[in-house]
C-alpha cells in the first residue's frame, strides 16, 4: 500500500511541471488535497501535474483559478 508524494517541480520550456509519485500495489480511492508552490522568474504558458504510479506516468493540465497579476493559482485533478 502506498500514498502519493510530491517530488518537486521543473520548467520544461514554457511549461511548469509539478511531479508526484505513487509507489505500491494497492491504492485507496480517497480524495487527497495537496498544495504546492513554485517561485519562477516568468509565469508559465501552461501548468501540468505529472503523476507517476509505479512507472505509469500520466499528465493533467491545471486550470487557472486565480490571477491578481503578482500571483497565480492553478487547480489540477486526476478525476
Amino acid at each position: 500500500m502506498g500514498g502519493i508524494t510530491y517530488e518537486g517541480y521543473e520548467m520544461q520550456g514554457n511549461t511548469l511541471v509539478f511531479k508526484f509519485k505513487r509507489i505500491g500495489d494497492f491504492f485507496t480511492q480517497a480524495i487527497v488535497k495537496k498544495e504546492v508552490k513554485a517561485e519562477v522568474d516568468e509565469f508559465p504558458a501552461k501548468v501540468i501535474m505529472e503523476v507517476d504510479t509505479n512507472g505509469n506516468v500520466k499528465r493533467y493540465e491545471a486550470e487557472l483559478i486565480f490571477d491578481d497579476g503578482n500571483e497565480k493559482i492553478y487547480k489540477a485533478s486526476e478525476l
